[in-house]
């Protein structure tokens, strides 16, 4: 019999256990045919810029937080050197909805007070703009003498843009492909809105596909965090029924699984990646009897991140920020490039 290190016995508990995370023939001959994969692009290459090196403190502001994500088209002359104003004309506009009873959420009333900053660390080229770090400032209802806490934060990047795209546009205009946002989402619409009508953009909802949800599973499966080795969690749905299947892998499994697989270290196939969830599929079915081939991915969690297919992401650690922003930022780019007339979708 197998021993079983102590990270396997816990796998064979949950009914799971990559004994020999080497793909049989069977798998290799499947892989198509059990996977969602149709159009997709054929090899990405693997991050090497290691952002925030410089700048951990800055960035750790964006960690354990849940960020809803948004697609911006360029934003019409938008300067770094007017943040303050932007900050000023910003609180104008909330105090300006206050007023008319939309700022009132949960118990927490918005004070007029709005703060643009730069967040420096997370360009990977020197063709990326600086990230954009936004705060609405406000106080409880109940006690308007306390000090005022951030009741929302969002921010905006571009990491490793499409230099083509990038050189292209217009001197007016500014690329930032990406917003997160962390509040209620009374106060998204707002700031979304104040956004569209200064800088004449369009930011519309981002929801991550099954398919680019596997890309991430097989990208963040050799990522670890120094202190914290997370589990590897996946979820499907099975329509239409409401239901959800989960797979817990033990961080060490999933990089032996990858470690098989993937074979160049500058970049990664969409060969590899399907291999890589065809193998995690075949093992669910020889432990369960259950094909997830008919299933939807719709959260990954590593830990590096996790994201889900409504466009929710958490950052749990510095360390590997940029295995996660520059997809993100190359899956925003093709949303613009290939479907310039975005709608308004933000609230």
């Amino acid at each position: 019999m197998e021993h079983l290190t102590p990270a396997k016995a816990g796998m064979a508990r949950l009914g799971v256990c990559f004994a020999n995370a080497d793909a049989s023939p069977v798998v290799l001959r499947t892989v198509k045919r059990h996977t969602p994969f149709h159009h997709s692009s054929a090899r990405r290459k693997i991050p090497r810029t290691n952002l925030p090196v410089g700048n951990a403190e800055q960035i750790a502001v964006l960690l354990q937080k849940q960020w809803h994500l948004y697609h911006v088209t360029p934003l019409y002359r938008f300067s770094y050197s007017m943040l303050k104003k932007y900050s000023n004309e910003l609180s104008v506009f909330i105090a300006t909805e206050k007023k008319k009873g939309m700022a009132i959420e949960g118990g927490i009333e918005l004070g007029n007070e709005a703060k643009f900053s730069m967040l420096s660390g997370l360009r990977a080229t020197e063709n990326d703009p600086e990230a954009v770090f936004i705060q609405i400032m406000a106080k409880t209802a109940a006690h308007q003498g306390v000090d005022k806490k951030v009741v929302w934060s969002g921010w905006m990047c571009c990491v490793d843009g499409d230099f083509s795209f990038l050189e292209s546009l217009p001197v007016e205009f500014i690329c930032l492909p990406l917003l997160f946002a962390n509040g209620p989402d009374i106060v998204t619409t707002m700031v979304g809105e104040w956004l569209q009508k200064t800088f004449d953009c369009y930011i519309s909802a981002f929801p991550i596909s099954s398919e680019n949800l596997t890309w991430m599973a097989a990208m963040w499966a050799n990522c670890f965090s120094d202190s914290v080795h997370r589990m590897m969690e996946l979820e499907w749905s099975v329509p239409p029924v409401q239901l959800t299947i989960s797979l817990s892998i033990h961080p060490e499994d999933a990089k032996a699984l990858w470690d098989s697989i993937h074979t160049n270290e500058d970049e990664i196939t969409i060969e590899e990646v399907e291999l890589f969830m065809s193998s995690l599929h075949s093992h669910f079915y020889r432990h369960f009897g259950v094909r997830l081939a008919a299933t939807q991915l719709v959260h990954v969690s590593t830990g590096i991140a996790s994201a889900h297919c409504d466009g929710k992401l958490m950052l749990f650690n510095c360390k590997h920020i940029d295995h996660v922003l520059p997809f993100l930022t190359e899956l925003a780019f093709h949303q613009i490039q290939y479907q310039p007339r975005l709608c308004s979708s933000i609230d």
